[in-house]
């Protein structure tokens, strides 16, 4: 099971894998997420909670449904 404190970093290392899948950088996939890039840069560290609206954003960027953001996490 995932610990709590960790499933920030660990959706974060998702994000980027999917973001650099897609060939952008973080200031792009940002801009085209429609949220700053620390913000998004914070996302992918795992240092912010993110919300599920902010998820939809980016799943509908990467052209992708929502819940596979979530399916790579570690048990």
């Amino acid at each position: 099971m995932i610990s709590p404190d960790k499933i920030n970093y660990y959706f974060g290392n998702n994000l980027r894998k999917f973001r650099e899948a897609k060939g952008c950088s973080q200031e792009e996939f940002a801009e085209i997420c429609k949220i700053s890039r620390a913000y998004y840069g914070r996302i992918e560290r795992g240092e912010h909670s993110i919300t599920i609206e902010k998820c939809a954003l980016i799943a509908q960027a990467l052209g992708i449904h929502i819940s596979v953001l979530f399916t790579d996490l570690p048990d």
